[in-house]
């Protein structure tokens, strides 16, 4: 989705000249906040699409209908990654948070959940949950739900009482800037003429139209006629800085990098040591989010399910590019210590199993011994010595 279409999405637009040309009434301090919004969201959502969620059997992975629903296509309109991306953008953006409804075997991430019976103890009831112009039939059970709630619900409102005062200042600022910068020009005119009513008329209907005109044109000529002198106020010019601006824009996008516990330097693009940038995003950011997904679909799975050994893992590992030459050593360390089977390793760095009985074998070189056989030799050692 590009950004003037999720601009659109929130904003009333006007088509112009086609159907892809919109143009978008936002203000200016609206824009910015919007932009850093979506920037952190986006970033937050890619790196959560890159993730895979794990479906367990009876305590073993399983790749069935679930993991084709949760990480392939959700429902016949949408992939995963668009999916989870409109998930997790009203979790953040919207005090009441996401809800994704189970209809016919798929899921839908819906507009409007209105609450129907309030119910602390037994759990909420909710109908006329609609998506689009499609409203889901009868009443739905808050365990029949899946609810995706950011940690922070009220942040929205703290950013847009701030968003509020920056615009103001942002607005201020702006305008300052014009004031500054803006040419404006002096017309001298003879006694006689200003105090003709005829030229009053003429003034309003054609000469100050035909100033306006040459003044905004690129290229223009202006006719001036005797008794009427056209020259430019010196003293309006200026050279103002509009580093005033762009200070409060990078404000913005770090109140909003505050609020989603971004690494500012990951919002604005200039990154120095990518590694640790991105350990600080995942660990504060990202996880968070991917914990929010694992627990809500564990919580609708039910009890039983999960004692039973079924139940949902969102596995973040695979969210950094990996490099399978940077990464041989590990590689190693971890087949050669028993800790995973080649099939495994094949799986963390993105390539296909094997599938054979060799590559599911896990395996361990001679170099790793009990503690118990390394004492007992140690302890044989020491009595043929005396």
């Amino acid at each position: 989705m590009s950004f003037t279409d999720f601009l659109g999405k929130w904003f009333p637009t006007k088509q112009i000249t086609g159907p892809d040309t919109v143009t978008i009434s936002v203000s200016p301090e609206l824009y910015y906040k919007e932009l850093a919004l979506y920037t952190g969201i986006t970033l937050i959502s890619n790196a959560v699409a890159k993730s895979e969620i794990k479906t367990f059997v009876n305590g073993k992975e399983v790749q069935e209908d679930d993991y084709y629903v949760l990480n392939i296509s959700p429902n016949p309109n949408q992939s995963s990654s668009e999916f989870w991306h409109d998930v997790i953008n009203k979790a953040i953006r919207q005090n009441e948070g996401a809800y994704v409804v189970e209809h016919k075997g798929n899921l839908y991430c819906v507009d409007s959940c209105p609450l129907a019976k309030q119910d602390s103890i037994n759990g909420d009831v909710y109908s006329n949950i609609s998506i689009n112009e499609f409203t889901f039939p009868g009443n739905y059970e808050a365990k029949n739900l899946y609810h995706f709630k950011w940690h922070d619900a009220g942040i929205n409102s703290l950013m847009a009482g701030i968003g509020e005062e920056y615009g103001k200042l942002l607005k201020s600022a702006a305008n300052a800037f014009k004031r500054a910068n803006g040419v404006k020009y002096k017309l001298k005119i003879d006694n006689v003429q200003a105090g003709d009513e005829e030229f009053q008329k003429e003034f309003t209907n054609y000469l100050q139209k035909q100033i306006e005109t040459y003044i905004s044109s690129e290229n223009a000529v202006y006719p001036e006629f005797v008794g009427r002198v056209l020259e430019k106020d010196e003293q309006s010019s200026g050279t103002a800085s509009s580093a005033e601006m762009i200070n409060l824009r990078k404000d913005m996008f770090e109140m909003v990098a505050n609020a989603l516990h971004i690494p500012m330097t990951l919002m604005t693009g200039n990154i120095t040591n990518m590694n640790e940038i991105m350990k600080v995003f995942l660990t504060f950011s990202v996880d968070p989010v991917a914990d929010m997904i694992q627990e809500v679909l564990n919580k609708r799975a039910g009890v039983r399910n999960w004692k039973s050994g079924e139940y949902y893992r969102v596995d973040t590992g695979k969210i950094i590019h990996r490099d399978i030459f940077d990464l041989s050593n590990a590689m190693d360390k971890l087949l050669a210590s028993g800790n995973l089977c080649i099939d495994e390793i094949r799986e963390e760095i993105g390539r296909e199993p094997l599938n054979t009985k060799w590559s599911r074998q896990h395996w361990m070189t001679k170099n790793y011994t009990k503690i118990e056989d390394a004492m007992k030799a140690i302890n044989e050692e020491g009595t043929n010595e005396k």
